[in-house]
């Protein structure tokens, strides 16, 4: 009678043991938790990158869509996007998708402010002939534009002030070519001393335009 009742019990539990299902775990959902700034230099022919972002789940495919203030900047679907002059003075910001199995989740990731190219301005001045038939030796200034990075300045001007009653006074202009630009002065004599001068870059559609105070030396010539 023991044994019969001790198998039935055992017939019970491991029938019960059997029947007993353990629940599903809870899908994670694919979703975008976060993402690192926008890297680069937002500057006319730099490139800026988008974050791949982080995620529940590690993307098997990203898809990428660069917006100019929110507009989607036709054929602009890399991960890099070289900066154009159009964007000058626009927000850049990257839409990223990604794609895991039949699942798909986006961000966008921090908008950008594209400028324009940084230029300094420096000041070389010296006496030289204005023309090989002219005898009198003149004043004039060698103005250098540095950029940040590369871009094409030949065009642009640099112009020499003297600030007079208040008022910056130009004094005289040069055309750049291959970053400097020849100004003529019109200083007939030249005292020992030192004079002030607002030396200014008039900027191109992609380079800023800067201004720089500069200390000019003034020594009479010898001749």
């Amino acid at each position: 009678m023991l044994s019969k009742i001790a198998l039935a019990l055992t017939v019970g539990v491991t029938a019960t043991l059997f029947a007993y299902a353990a629940p599903a775990a809870h899908a994670v959902d694919f979703v975008a938790v976060g993402h690192s700034p926008t890297t680069g230099t937002p500057v006319p022919g730099a490139y800026v990158t988008a974050d791949l972002g982080t995620w529940s789940e590690p993307p098997e495919s990203y898809e990428f869509q660069w917006l100019r203030d929110g507009v989607a900047v036709p054929g602009a679907t890399a991960q890099d996007y070289l900066v154009q002059p159009a964007d000058v003075g626009h927000q850049l910001a990257p839409h990223v998708v990604g794609h895991r199995g039949s699942d798909s989740a986006s961000f966008t990731g921090t908008p950008v402010a594209v400028r324009k190219i940084g230029a300094q301005v420096s000041l070389d001045v010296r006496r030289v002939h204005p023309r090989p038939d002219k005898r009198r030796l003149v004043w004039a200034a060698i103005g250098t534009v540095a950029l940040e990075r590369p871009s094409a300045t030949d065009g642009s001007t640099i112009t020499a002030y003297k600030k007079k009653d208040g008022h910056l006074k130009p004094l005289g202009t040069g055309v750049v070519t291959r970053g400097f630009a020849v100004v003529r002065l019109p200083w007939k004599r030249a005292p020992h001393g030192r004079t002030k001068v607002m030396l200014c870059y008039g900027g191109t559609d992609v380079v800023a335009s800067t201004c720089s105070p500069v200390d000019v030396v003034r020594r009479p010539s010898s001749r």
